[in-house]
């Protein structure tokens, strides 16, 4: 796992990775919510991938596959996608043109209950 700033650009050397950022600012809810629990703002990156569509899905949104779309940066088959999250641990894949798709260049990588790997990612502020 490569750890960045979230507001730095991504760079397409790299052939999957995730941001982390170590500089962004803790958040909370709007006074309304039932909850202030500060978030970090995290940036999942897939890079190398051509693709017609991209979307992140992991346990942070239920695991809905069309929820999180991922944004493509240009012509150099770069996907990213940002989210401000509480501190855990969180599983989550990329679907690359409706294939599951692990990070294999996450920290940690578990087996799920399909049979197939889930990337892994804990966000700490």
């Amino acid at each position: 796992m490569y750890a960045a700033p979230a507001s730095e650009k991504p760079d397409s050397e790299n052939s999957e990775r995730i941001h982390m950022s170590k500089t962004a600012k803790d958040t909370v809810r709007p006074s309304g919510a039932s909850s202030t629990t500060p978030k970090r703002e995290v940036a999942f990156v897939l890079n190398g991938r051509e693709a017609e569509e991209v979307y992140l899905c992991g346990d942070f949104n239920r695991w809905v596959p069309h929820s999180l779309p991922m944004i493509r940066h240009g012509e150099n088959r770069l996907w990213e996608k940002r989210l401000l999250l509480p501190p855990g641990r969180y599983e989550y894949k990329f679907i690359v043109d409706s294939e599951w798709v692990h990070d294999d260049r996450a920290c940690n990588n578990v087996m799920n209950a399909h049979g197939s790997l889930n990337s892994v990612l804990e966000v700490k502020l």
